[in-house]
């Protein structure tokens, strides 16, 4: 969590070439469900409707998402008391892993 929420990633180039011509739905598709970060208990639930539950041990984060090309996440995390500031991801879903990462660092999630 503490990669998604710390950093901010605002711009994505919006290409999709050489991508596969189903890309938005499968990413859709397959991102649907829980994905955690062990040891740290870090939990990502997406749903199907484009909203996503953030959840570890100190926070607790409702946000949109959705996929501006087949290889970005663009997340939107209202937090109390700020105005909306959506963030872009670099993304990419094999299997049961998830990585999500910036210019520094990716978190890699597993799903549950």
């Amino acid at each position: 969590m503490a990669l998604l929420l710390g950093c901010h990633r605002n711009a994505a180039p919006n290409s999709n070439e050489g991508a596969p011509a189903n890309w938005e739905q499968s990413l859709k598709d397959g991102v649907v469900g829980d994905w955690e970060i062990e040891p740290t208990r870090e939990v990502l639930h997406f749903s199907a409707d484009g909203t996503l539950v953030m959840d570890s041990p100190r926070e607790h984060h409702n946000c949109k998402y959705d996929f501006p090309d087949y290889q970005h996440i663009r997340l939107d995390c209202l937090v109390p008391g700020t105005s909306s500031r959506p963030t872009t991801w670099r993304v990419s879903l094999s299997g049961d892993t998830l990585k999500i990462s910036d210019n520094v660092e990716t978190g890699t999630y597993k799903r549950k």
